[in-house]
């Protein structure tokens, strides 16, 4: 068994509260909830009368499970609406009791956070200091603000712990009182409050890219469920704010400029860009919010829908981190990776074995056939869950991660390689179509295969090599004088084509200053299996020819087509070995499409970003539409998933390859049109790409560019010119004189619309006329009496 690195994130579930606007005493629960929780600071609360709003934060917050609170009917149906965020729970409440011992939490808590630190130094310094529960008059104006920002425990009777009781146990408990109409004191700075301990311990993950998140102050109305809700949000967004209400401005004359200065001192040593303190505000114009504080503070942050779907990015809080050594298996004929969940950063005591959290990993690892990097699809959590976990509510997919959920007391875990004929057809069934790999996909396939994955077939890129499979049939023989020939001469079809461009090309390894020549491609496709050696051997009975491998040819033969036993010996001390195609290049000559679509595929290996480690790829998929469904029954040649960093969406690439003397038709063009169009947009980025081992003709070109859009630009067109160099542009840049850059599908997109989609500017059909090689047009004028036209 193999053995790979495994990247290990501990952190805690993230859980969304639904409520109803109207229903403060609900909202005010799931505050206390979330205070109770190690690491519930991050969970978000969103109102279900605020429907899309509230969709959009679930997706913001990349949420695990949904919880709701309150009965009402909203609420309800809006957890209806994400069957994906499966409750690994048996029931939704995150504390269970039974008779036989005490209530016990389901998620990490506040105990075993206590539990965990009491050994250590900073805990030991915090301790010190005594933490604080601030607590106020129900009636005071700013208790909900108070309760949002400094926190409190919910009642024990509703629970069935009693946190406070934990809490005082573990450390030095200071009650502190905040009295109505009065200056919120300096403790609220000086010392860990309830809030501040339900964060303690947590970092920042590196996966999620950061938006908005200058700290400052939220105005708002300390009486508004809305205001507070975005409050929360924010925060629970991991940026650093105070609520103001501006019609208590005199409560905050103490806590407001050592507030401020603490802020600035802290965000000093940053860039400019990032030591600017800010307002936010759902309700101030900028001019009124600028006022309210004299124009100390200039940066305005203005909350809107647009807030919601993607300006404020959360990032992913975690524990802490740890590498496992990860040792492979096979399970149900699928690479297992299993690994253990060392270094844990919580308490791993047995009584905390009912506490749930999320293992997030990263396996280094896979083949061509399964993956462990699936693309960012949280709707499909169940599929990734039962094709790699087997637990149907125990995985979630993360940006570039898997996210596992496992008890605290869980000492190793595993992982399953997702099959990439799995997640093919499930991106198919997404848009109501049925996939299966035809023909010419199993014939890629063992190609692939055949020559060690998509890096042996760089021999593809030599002309020769292509023209030599094309010229003989699967029952063609011939001698290696001829396949030299072939491989290293003169094709009038394709007069840019010469074996010279490949001298330094390395199909295998050879020394360095070692040029690559015809003898040694023929060795290399003979070795790896392309073509059988054998004897064309002539029956004295019949005077015909037939063709007899090595492994079955003796001196006394048995002729295939009459019959009759011969003596094959002086024909075989006279003779030489004559060469057949072998069935893995199919029985027709272009090998349905088979060579193309795998340069095509390597080509892409070499140049793309990430392809390598990241990416899914197949060949060649018949698709039929379900009952029902309005889409056409066609092929696609190829098959790309590319997962991105997130929020970039995962980008899909569907293609169609041609061999030399095939075209694109208005077919081809329509049936890819209605197949990429369905794809989700929030999810996929999709690109179509047309390849062709010749150049496209002008109307080819006229076909493909009506696949772009006003503002959709996802055609990649590629010929012999990009397919043929290492670095998919180098001739490009050569012929042209235009610097091309294509490690990424828009790039790639963004070069084809430039060379052939530009106004006023000559299809690249055209220029590449134009900018033939001299010594190719010399040999061009020899063949033909009059330059083509």
């Amino acid at each position: 068994m193999d053995t790979t690195r495994v990247d290990i994130c501990y952190r805690p579930l993230r859980i969304v509260w639904a409520v109803r606007l109207s229903d403060g005493e609900s909202f005010r629960q799931a505050v206390r909830l979330n205070h109770a929780l190690w690491g519930g600071r991050f969970n978000p609360i969103v109102l279900v009368d605020r429907a899309d709003e509230a969709r959009h934060i679930v997706e913001l917050f990349r949420a695990d499970i949904v919880l709701g609170v309150g009965d009402s009917k909203e609420v309800l149906e809006f957890l209806t609406k994400l069957p994906h965020l499966i409750n690994p729970f048996f029931r939704d409440s995150l504390f269970i009791s039974d008779s036989r011992g005490p209530t016990r939490a389901r998620v990490l808590d506040i105990h075993n956070a206590l539990f965990h630190w009491r050994d250590r130094p900073d805990w030991r310094a915090l301790n010190q200091e005594g933490v604080r529960r601030f607590t106020c008059e129900p009636e005071d104006p700013l208790a909900d603000t108070i309760l949002v920002q400094y926190g409190a425990y919910p009642d024990p009777k509703s629970v069935g712990i009693d946190y406070g009781e934990v809490l005082s146990q573990a450390t030095q408990l200071i009650d502190c009182h905040i009295r109505r109409e009065a200056p919120i004191p300096l403790d609220v700075l000086d010392h860990p409050s309830f809030g501040y301990l339900t964060r303690h311990g947590l970092r920042r993950h590196h996966t999620v890219q950061g938006g908005w998140d200058f700290p400052g102050y939220f105005v708002g109305h300390a009486g508004s469920i809305e205001d507070l809700a975005c409050f929360w949000n924010l925060r629970a967004a991991d940026i650093q704010l105070k609520f103001i209400d501006a019609a208590h401005m005199s409560r905050y004359e103490l806590i407001a400029p050592e507030y401020e200065r603490r802020t600035q001192a802290r965000l000093a040593p940053l860039a400019n860009y990032h030591r600017r303190m800010a307002i936010w505000t759902r309700t101030l114009s900028r001019d009124d919010a600028v006022q309210l504080f004299n124009g100390r503070i200039t940066t305005i942050c203005q909350i809107s829908e647009y807030t919601w779907d993607g300006s404020v990015r959360p990032p992913t809080m975690m524990f802490g981190q740890a590498s496992s050594l990860g040792v492979f298996g096979k399970q149900q004929g699928k690479p297992k990776v299993s690994f253990a969940l060392n270094d844990k950063a919580y308490c791993a005591d047995q009584w905390f074995y009912t506490q749930h959290l999320v293992a997030s990993v990263s396996v280094l690892g896979g083949d061509d056939d399964h993956s462990f990097h699936p693309p960012y699809v949280p709707e499909w959590n169940e599929f990734f869950a039962r094709s790699m976990q087997f637990q149907h509510d125990r995985l979630r997919v993360e940006p570039e991660r898997v996210g596992i959920i496992i008890d605290a007391a869980d000492h190793d875990s595993f992982l399953c390689g997702l099959p990439t004929s799995a997640l093919i057809e499930k991106l198919f069934d997404s848009i109501g179509m049925r996939a299966k790999l035809s023909n010419g996909g199993l014939i890629a396939r063992q190609l692939i295969s055949r020559l060690g994955g998509l890096g042996g077939a760089r021999v593809f890129k030599i002309p020769g090599v292509r023209r030599l499979i094309r010229t003989h049939g699967l029952r063609d023989s011939f001698t290696k004088k001829a396949a030299l020939e072939l491989i290293g001469g003169f094709d009038p079809k394709n007069p840019g084509a010469t074996f010279d461009d490949h001298k330094r090309l390395f199909i295998e390894q050879r020394p360095f200053n070692a040029d690559l020549t015809p003898q040694m491609v023929f060795e290399y496709m003979v070795e790896k299996g392309l073509f059988r050696i054998g004897a064309e051997l002539t029956c004295p009975s019949c005077n015909l020819p037939s063709w007899v491998a090595l492994d079955a040819l003796k001196q006394e033969n048995i002729c295939e087509l009459c019959g009759d036993a011969f003596n094959a010996s002086r024909q075989l001390v006279n003779g030489v070995f004559h060469y057949r195609r072998t069935g893995i290049l199919g029985v027709e000559r272009n090998s349905q499409g088979a060579i193309p679509v795998t340069l095509v595929l390597q080509q892409l290996d070499a140049n793309l970003n990430d392809f390598r480690r990241d990416s899914t790829y197949a060949p060649s998929y018949e698709l039929a539409p379900n009952p029902g469904i309005d889409l056409p029954k066609c092929e696609v040649d190829l098959v790309v998933v590319i997962p991105r960093t997130y929020p970039d969406r995962a980008e899909v690439i569907i293609g169609e390859c041609k061999d030399r003397g095939e075209s694109l038709d208005a077919k081809d063009i329509a049936n890819l049109r209605r197949v990429a169009d369905p794809f989700p947009r929030n999810r996929f980025e999709t690109y179509i790409l047309l390849a062709k081992l010749a150049q496209f003709t002008l109307s080819e070109i006229a076909l493909a560019q009506s696949l772009n859009g006003p503002y959709q630009r996802r055609v990649i067109l590629l010929t012999e010119r990009e397919l043929e160099p290492y670095h998919i542009y180098e001739r490009t840049e050569r012929e042209l004189g235009t610097q091309s850059y294509g490690g990424f599908p828009d790039g790639l997109a963004a070069v084809t619309s430039h060379r052939y989609f530009q106004p006023g500017r000559p299809p690249a059909a055209l220029c590449h006329l134009l900018r033939w090689p001299a010594r190719a047009m010399v040999r061009l004028l020899d063949q033909h009496s009059s330059p083509p036209h």
